[in-house]
């Protein structure tokens, strides 16, 4: 009987214990097949991510550097599932169900994004590949303008207004009396000097919609003549406000328009007549500095007497007609620089800094907001202009975000460039 019961015994304690390793052999098999297919997942989620980055657009690549894919969340979400659905289809082991896609904040109109990029490129001396393009629009590549409310509107900078401090700009200017000093080395500004043209030099960027672009980008004016324009009223206004302090620290000139001004108003208003002309003097100066730019010549931060260019009998000669009375002179807005480039008198010693090296300085007084949104004002527009008239920069991304739920288990994913 004892031996009965131990016989049962042990049948039971080894039935028991082979229950035990079933039990952990199929746990085991569980765990293994968990961790297989989440291995799988995580390796071939990461594939189909970068497979949708692989859809960059080549010519934005080739002309401006940047890489961007073209989609938006629904059409990158039936992407991610067509790849998932290859992937796993086959699997019986395996269910799965695409839970959402997000290009939230990877969009290349996002601030962050496009300078990060800019960034990149500057560093890694990223240079624009032109090419020609066979739908460019064919006509006159002069004085191009924009007009139309609704693709002003849609811009990235959806034509916002704004831009530099003169003043500011020009006490700045005062406190280092050097242009090249003033000039920021951040990306942005690099970038700019390298991708764009301006109006005395198109960089060998080949076609473009405005010939002005980086007087575009410190104006907001969509319209080659008004931006280059805006642009030579804010150097004017520098050099006006430069050559003043000039006249002022050379006591020949300060002294001369005081003698003028005494004869012409005798009393305590000769002082008030002097100030004038010595800021007619000045402006008038500004006026022939601004066509020396424009020749390709240079023009001094600080001036010298060699670096004068107008006698004071032909300022004489601008400010009083015939009968002795002060005309009134043109403001900066109302000319027009640049028109007959062989008009200017130059001075002894042609030194200093060129139009590039004011554009620079003009450049990097723009708040970064406002410069950034401009630049790809300009990229959009050429963009639309050389291949694609339905482009737009916002439906390019650098980046995605997606989750995926695998046999219950919810795996999350984020690629970028």
């Amino acid at each position: 009987m004892n031996l009965r019961n131990k016989r049962g015994s042990f049948t039971i304690f080894v039935t028991m214990a082979f229950a035990a390793i079933l039990i952990m052999v199929f746990a085991v098999i569980n765990v293994s097949i968990e961790l297989a297919v989440g291995s799988t997942t995580e390796h071939f989620g990461r594939l189909w991510g970068r497979s949708v980055l692989a859809e960059y657009d080549r010519r934005l690549k080739d002309r401006y550097g940047l890489i961007g894919f073209y989609g938006n969340e629904y059409e990158v979400g039936k992407k991610l599932d067509f790849y998932a659905d290859y992937t796993f289809k086959d699997k019986a082991y395996i269910k799965f169900e695409n839970d959402k896609c997000s290009l939230e904040g990877f969009s290349l109109t996002e601030n962050d994004v496009f300078i990060k990029q800019i960034e990149e490129i500057v560093t890694c001396d990223v240079k624009p590949v032109v090419r020609d393009y066979a739908g460019y629009e064919e006509g006159s590549t002069c004085n191009r303008k924009i007009t139309s409310k609704w693709i002003i509107n849609g811009l990235p900078s959806g034509g916002k207004d704004g831009g530099i401090s003169i003043f500011s700009l020009v006490e700045k200017i005062k406190s280092e009396m050097s242009i090249s000093g003033i000039f920021s080395q951040a990306a942005e500004n690099i970038y700019i000097f390298r991708f764009y043209k301006d109006c005395m030099n198109e960089r060998e960027l080949g076609k473009t919609y405005f010939n002005n672009e980086i007087e575009y980008i410190i104006s907001g004016k969509p319209d080659d003549i008004k931006a280059k324009k805006s642009v030579a009223g804010n150097i004017i206004a520098i050099r006006n406000s430069l050559n003043l302090i000039y006249l002022y620290s050379c006591s020949e000139k300060r002294n001369a328009a005081l003698a003028v001004a005494q004869a012409a108003t005798p009393g305590p208003a000769a002082y008030a007549v002097q100030a004038l002309i010595l800021e007619a003097w000045a402006y008038l100066e500004a006026l022939n500095d601004m066509e020396l730019l424009y020749a390709g010549k240079p023009v001094p931060t600080a001036k010298k007497d060699c670096n004068w260019a107008l006698s004071f009998e032909n300022v004489i000669d601008s400010i009083f007609n015939e009968d002795g009375e002060i005309k009134e002179y043109k403001n900066a807005e109302d000319n027009n620089p640049g028109k007959d480039k062989s008009h200017y008198i130059e001075p002894d010693i042609v030194e200093g800094s060129l139009y590039a090296d004011y554009l620079q300085v003009l450049t990097a007084a723009l708040p970064q907001g406002i410069k950034v949104q401009r630049m790809m004002d300009l990229i959009q527009i050429n963009m639309k202009y050389l291949y694609c008239d339905w482009f737009l920069l916002k439906e390019h991304f650098n980046g995605l975000k997606f989750s995926i739920e695998v046999n219950g288990k919810t795996y999350e994913f984020k690629e970028e460039y």
